[in-house]
């Protein structure tokens, strides 16, 4: 695992995920960030405060009055 890059195996890893399941579905959530410069298809590598940001990232929350009102 490099300091600043991270590829699908090192997110399974770090996050408990299979290697299938972050390749399957978590690379593709919309919103997950890009591939890092430099890496391709065939070698993905992604920026590991990019990837710490998307899976640590607070949900809005609506305040209850908005939700009233409509």
């Amino acid at each position: 695992m490099t300091d600043e890059l991270l590829t699908i195996d090192d997110i399974a890893a770090i996050y408990k995920l299979s290697r299938d399941h972050v390749r399957d579905r978590l690379v593709k959530t919309p919103g997950f960030p890009a591939l890092a410069p430099g890496s391709s298809r065939r070698s993905p590598r992604w920026l590991r405060s990019e990837v710490r940001a998307f899976l640590y990232r607070k949900t809005a929350r609506i305040p209850q009055t908005v939700l009233k009102a409509a």
